[in-house]
């Protein structure tokens, strides 16, 4: 197998053509009423916000990584349904219960260091049935969530675009994104080859 790629868009760099597939799926996801599809999107969109913002010496996104980007990129632009502040360790217990079980529960939220996030969605809640929490659950609303990233995420590139370290070290790590492609047999392709070469020899000796 072979594969075709046409070439990066030279209009755009790494990051930015990243961020416009992301939120174009988490805007499919929306106007299709898949909530928690959109969530696993968001929650691991900041998950690469906060490596491509992180220090050049931050080899791996981790929690660490995520919180801090969450800090200064989310918490500014929402609050929760309650109208109570949401804290970077609510949204990192979220992730992780969102990404790994498809549930609200987390270690931080059973430790008592995290309030379960419940959601709603265009006339529905997402909740959890069976909560046995030390922390009161916290309400988000699913398409506020999704501005409050697209949001975070342009004046996350803005900010890196005017640092020409941080610009430097956030494409670099851009550069390992997957680049999508189309995918060939390269077996079959030697055989047509071959063949239309045989066709045209052929006709020449007629």
């Amino acid at each position: 197998m072979y594969f075709e790629y046409a070439g990066d868009d030279p209009n755009k760099n790494r990051m930015v053509s990243w961020f416009q597939m992301h939120l174009r799926a988490i805007g499919t996801c929306l106007k299709s009423e898949l909530p928690e599809a959109s969530l696993v999107l968001i929650y691991s969109g900041f998950d690469t916000f906060g490596l491509l913002a992180a220090p050049p010496n931050v080899l791996d996104a981790s929690g660490d990584t995520y919180k801090r980007w969450c800090e200064k990129y989310v918490l500014p632009r929402i609050k929760s349904v309650e109208g109570a502040s949401v804290t970077a360790i609510d949204l990192w217990g979220a992730r992780c219960g969102v990404l790994h079980t498809s549930t609200p529960l987390s270690k931080l939220e059973r430790e008592g260091k995290a309030h379960q996030i419940w959601y709603q969605f265009v006339g529905k809640a997402g909740v959890n049935l069976f909560m046995d929490s030390e922390l009161p659950p916290l309400g988000l609303d699913v398409q506020n969530l999704a501005m409050a990233f697209k949001k975070g995420g342009i004046a996350c590139i803005t900010d890196i675009n005017q640092d020409p370290t941080a610009f430097q070290v956030a494409n670099a790590r851009a550069q390992h994104f997957f680049r999508w492609a189309k995918m060939a047999d390269q077996t079959h392709t030697k055989t047509e080859g071959l063949r239309k070469a045989d066709g045209q020899a052929s006709a020449g000796s007629a």
